[in-house]
């Protein structure tokens, strides 16, 4: 009986301990693995979309989630966390089918706008999830649940491609659709500090969180511009169309690693001094690309970029909680708006660069776009 009864409250205690930051981790890594589809999946479609098609799907993605981050950051902290993500999820689940069931690029236009509306609300809700349930430690449970991140970019690699060649691309889509609908139904419970006040509208005023929301965007935009060309440039300098996709999958593979272990270092470090470390790093793996064409090389720097651009997802959502403090989902919202807004300016202006002055100068300008952010990082005034 005391077994029993000790089982049941070591089951207890850890639903309360790792539920939540286990449906918030699964919820961001569904909404984030799923934009990350079309850009190996682009290259197995039957209707073979030119470069300016492939921007124009992730613009339209960008667009539809970027409109509704602010919505999104002040209705989480006005209502609950879990059900925000709940009826986001089944978006998801509805906008994946209809991307597979596509006939044409006009159809997969339509499905990438729905992707990325209903995509659009979980990041801000389950910020504010996090920030609910983990006041103590806070920067280890954020490095927990940023792990979805790298995994997403992992699993696309190392997944789509075998799918989509052995057994057909349209599964893909099936399966995000499928698993939506199960993780919308386990994170309905969820709760976050959610407030019967009226919405506090000064924070879009706010110095620091102007700064952020600059910071991230040149940050974003580089690095969305990797994430839609990178498999594109590997196949284009003759690299094998699976190893490509390992390759892709690199650039996160060392993520999982760093960030889990991102909240100790910042802990150790201080947060300021290891978002710096982290993004000049990032800044120079980013330009070496330009000279090297081994897939060794290659190998080695994707993982480095893995490391690095993945310690950051913690860091970042860690500023958000000490700006934002009881309006962390409203703050979350201004900034990831802008954040994400360089996912429609980044991929068109990246292909009038490629087009212009070939892949090994686009890799150069990314890495100073990544170096310039830091400045503005920097400028940021909070106590840390």
């Amino acid at each position: 009986m005391l077994r029993l009864t000790h089982t049941a409250n070591s089951m207890n205690a850890f639903h309360q301990k790792f539920y939540p930051v286990l449906i918030a981790s699964v919820a961001f890594f569904l909404s984030y693995y799923t934009r990350l589809t079309w850009s190996i999946l682009s290259v197995y479609v039957p209707f073979r979309p030119s470069i300016n098609q492939d921007a124009h799907v992730f613009a339209i993605y960008f667009f539809s989630y970027i409109i509704v981050q602010i919505p999104a950051g002040f209705l989480s902290d006005k209502y609950s966390g879990g059900r925000i993500v709940f009826f986001s999820l089944i978006g998801l689940a509805i906008s994946s089918f209809i991307s597979g069931f596509a006939l044409n690029i006009e159809q997969e236009y339509i499905a990438s706008f729905l992707m990325g509306f209903s995509s659009g609300w979980v990041y801000p809700a389950t910020i504010n999830i996090m920030n609910y349930y983990y006041k103590e430690d806070r920067s280890i449970y954020l490095g927990y649940y940023s792990i979805a991140w790298p995994l997403a970019i992992v699993a696309a690699g190392g997944i789509i491609a075998p799918i989509a060649i052995y057994f057909s691309w349209r599964w893909i889509y099936f399966l995000s659709g499928f698993f939506s609908i199960i993780f919308a139904i386990l994170s309905y419970p969820l709760k976050t500090d959610y407030q019967k006040k009226k919405v506090d509208l000064s924070v879009i005023k706010d110095k620091n969180v102007i700064l952020i929301s600059i910071a991230g965007f040149l940050f974003f935009f580089s690095y969305w511009s990797i994430v839609l060309y990178a498999y594109k440039y590997f196949v284009s300098i003759g690299i094998d169309k699976v190893v490509a996709g390992f390759i892709f999958s690199d650039m996160a593979l060392a993520g999982l690693f760093s960030s889990a272990i991102s909240g100790f270092i910042t802990n150790k470090f201080g947060l300021m001094r290891t978002m710096v470390l982290m993004l000049l790093l990032y800044s120079i793996l980013t330009a070496s690309f330009a000279f090297t064409t081994s897939t060794v090389m290659l190998i080695i720097i994707s993982l480095l970029m893995g490391f690095a651009r993945f310690s950051l997802v913690p860091i970042q959502a860690n500023f958000l909680t000490i700006i934002g403090k009881q309006n962390t989902g409203s703050v979350t919202g201004i900034a990831n708006m802008f954040w994400q807004s360089s996912g429609i300016f980044g991929p068109l202006l990246s292909s009038l660069l490629i087009r212009s002055m070939g892949f090994e100068y686009f890799w150069i300008a990314l890495g100073a776009i990544v170096l310039i952010s830091i400045f503005f990082y920097k400028t940021i005034k909070v106590c840390l």
